[in-house]
């Protein structure tokens, strides 16, 4: 039997060691304005994985966005700590604002399938 495995902290040592953003796990540090949160968003036998990047401007929001969906998805089977079966969008990047901040936000769920889900 294999072991369950949180998905998140290997993915955020992977996003770490590929880009130059600041990147918080499930929830935002209350004082950033802008980076990448990753959280887990359910799934049985795979994990769900949400990706909400804050920003100032909606654009830069949706454009980093979707370099880190790209990013996860061309290369997940190279995150350490996890043996990644299979990487994709589970929903198109979607514009949204923070309720707190009002900063603008784009966000999307991605379906990793791995052996320790």
């Amino acid at each position: 039997m294999i072991k369950y495995v949180d998905p998140i902290p290997p993915i955020l040592r992977f996003f770490k060691s590929r880009t130059d953003y600041h990147i918080d796990a499930n929830t935002f540090q209350s004082n950033i304005s802008e980076g990448l949160l990753v959280r887990s968003a359910g799934g049985i036998g795979f994990s769900r994985i949400q990706l909400i990047y804050r920003a100032s401007e909606e654009s830069e929001a949706m454009s980093k966005l979707i370099n880190c969906i790209n990013l996860l998805e061309s290369q997940a089977a190279f995150i350490q700590g996890l043996r990644i079966q299979w990487c994709e969008r589970d929903s198109n990047p979607i514009p949204s604002r923070d309720e707190d901040t009002q900063k603008p936000e784009a966000w999307c769920y991605m379906r990793l399938e791995h052996l320790e889900a």
